[in-house]
């Protein structure tokens, strides 16, 4: 593991071992305040959430299996699903600040939410660039379940939390992207094509295909 090595004054170094909502030696505290800080500064959102998705890599990809086991034989889930199923599922996301009912009959996700699921997407999007977009909406939407449930949600209910909010709200956005994707694609083969032919490498190519 690499280490980093750092002067501090002496009362820099006070300050530090006279912290006493930080457990641990006056290295782990130091690294508490990294982690914290990469928490709290909204542009280093990002680097603090791809930490967490290194930590807990094994348990986002065993629950990223059982989604992809569970549409093994549908496209759409929640249709089989009852409404007792439904509606528990509803207050658990609704307990954990990740749903907010606006009446009685609509519901939608909170804003912090959805801000942060916009941005994780975006960044496993960027980071696996060669990952389906739908999957990269599953991992994103099951990383934020578990740190929006603080470890109060069971394994089946993140899982299910996944695929209610993709199915009932988030699907637009993994859409969005692969629409997105696709342009690039065809925008940088036209480039590709156009500079080509003002060369004329591409007639020549042609001609050799053609002979």
């Amino acid at each position: 593991m690499p280490r980093v090595c750092v002067d501090l004054s002496e009362k820099e170094y006070e300050i530090l071992t006279e912290l006493k909502n930080l457990e641990g030696n006056e290295d782990e505290k130091l690294r508490s305040l990294f982690r914290y800080y990469l928490y709290t500064i909204p542009a280093l959102k990002s680097s603090y959430y791809a930490l967490k998705r290194v930590e807990n890599k094994e348990e986002i990809e065993e629950i990223l299996r059982d989604v992809q086991a569970a549409y093994k034989n549908t496209e759409y889930l929640i249709e089989n699903w009852g409404n007792d199923k439904i509606n528990k599922l509803i207050d658990e996301l609704i307990e954990i600040n990740v749903l907010s009912r606006v009446d009685e009959k609509q519901i939608i996700p909170k804003r912090k939410f959805g801000g942060l699921f916009k941005k994780l997407l975006h960044d496993i999007a960027t980071e696996y660039n060669d990952m389906d977009e739908q999957i990269a909406s599953f991992m994103a939407t099951i990383q934020l379940l578990m740190e929006f449930g603080v470890g109060t949600l069971s394994k089946e209910t993140i899982r299910d939390g996944a695929i209610f909010l993709n199915e009932g709200w988030l699907f637009i956005y993994p859409k969005a992207i692969k629409g997105a994707r696709e342009f690039k694609r065809t925008k940088k083969l036209r480039t590709k094509l156009e500079a080509e032919e003002k060369t004329g490498t591409l007639y020549k190519k042609t001609i050799k295909y053609v002979q």
